[in-house]
């Protein structure tokens, strides 16, 4: 979609948009443009809903307005101002179309509703980027999830089916997921007493699924040790793959890390790590947990940790796993 948008020419009459349907095959009426001023424009054409239209975000850099262009329909644009972010710009609205890949065309209305949840999701994720770096912990849950992702899915699924199964980046309570089987990926620093860190009562609920837990440990390492990583140094491995792999795989990988509050910066450079471990746990029977239904009314948004050493009679073959669930 990059190169059809920077193919496009701005047209020459004043106010006018020179546009082209974003994917022929998509439910919805999306569509790439430039408008007379150069600036690049994302719209969409949608029934109006019948209960209202929610509120417009405000994006940094990007113009968020409503047109009528006719009775009963809308048209929702957007323009990027600052055409040197047309990369992120690009990946914001491919992950637009992802959101709403699965409605039914004449479901237009509700497509513009869920173009709007995601356009908030997608202000609140950049502001978060503007904001602040990854914390420590979040940038070994993020290596973790990367690593599961080099060394486990892709090998089995290709990149871009793997990319396609990893939605924590989403601020999902699920890390990946692969038809109804859910992965938890739970990365920590070896210590004598491991311990898994779970962040509400419906991380671990089965209601949602076959729920497996990925405890990984890491370890420091001195630069270029052998098998080591940072980072920066996974997610260029990564990009490189993805860059191999085509245009899908390098869109859903971009979105991803956008997601996760990733961008280069030369300070995730300075810590080196080196996998020690990988084990799988199936949450079921008597597994160590809190659902939501042990709490008394009223408790809510529960947080806490379990003894790795406890779930170990629960563990699972990591190649019987994936065996089962891909390649079988």
């Amino acid at each position: 979609m990059l190169e059809a948008w920077v193919s496009l020419s701005p047209p020459a009459e004043t106010g006018a948009r020179n546009v082209l349907l974003a994917n022929s095959s998509h439910p919805l009426d999306f569509r790439i443009g430039r408008d007379s001023r150069g600036h690049f424009v994302f719209l969409l054409d949608a029934d109006r809903p019948s209960g209202g239209i929610p509120s417009l975000p405000k994006v940094m850099g990007i113009t968020i307005e409503l047109e009528e262009p006719k009775s009963g329909r809308v048209r929702l644009g957007m323009v990027l101002e600052d055409k040197s972010d047309l990369q992120n710009f690009a990946l914001m609205c491919t992950g637009l179309m992802l959101a709403t890949q699965s409605l039914c065309a004449p479901k237009s209305s509700e497509g513009l509703i869920r173009t709007l949840d995601e356009l908030h999701r997608w202000h609140e994720m950049l502001k978060r980027r503007l904001e602040k770096r990854l914390t420590r912990s979040e940038r070994i849950g993020l290596i973790g999830e990367l690593l599961f992702l080099r060394d486990e899915l892709v090998p089995r699924m290709g990149l871009a089916a793997a990319l396609h199964a990893w939605t924590g980046h989403e601020r999902h309570e699920q890390d990946f997921v692969i038809g109804s089987t859910i992965f938890e990926v739970k990365t920590q620093v070896v210590t004598a007493d491991r311990m898994i860190g779970i962040s509400s009562e419906d991380q671990l609920d089965p209601v949602q699924g076959r729920i497996l837990i990925c405890n990984q440990g890491i370890a420091p390492a001195p630069e270029g040790s052998t098998g080591s990583c940072t980072l920066n140094s996974i997610a260029k491995e990564l990009a490189d793959l993805a860059k191999e792999t085509g245009s899908v795989a390098s869109d859903l990988l971009g979105i991803g890390m956008l997601g996760a509050g990733y961008e280069h910066h030369p300070e995730y450079s300075e810590e080196t790590w080196i996998p020690v471990d990988r084990a799988l746990f199936e949450v079921r029977d008597e597994f160590p947990r809190i659902e939501r239904g042990d709490l008394r009314p009223g408790v809510e948004q529960v947080r806490y940790r379990i003894r790795v050493s406890d779930c170990q009679e629960f563990a699972v073959g990591l190649e019987a796993a994936f065996g089962e669930l891909i390649d079988g």
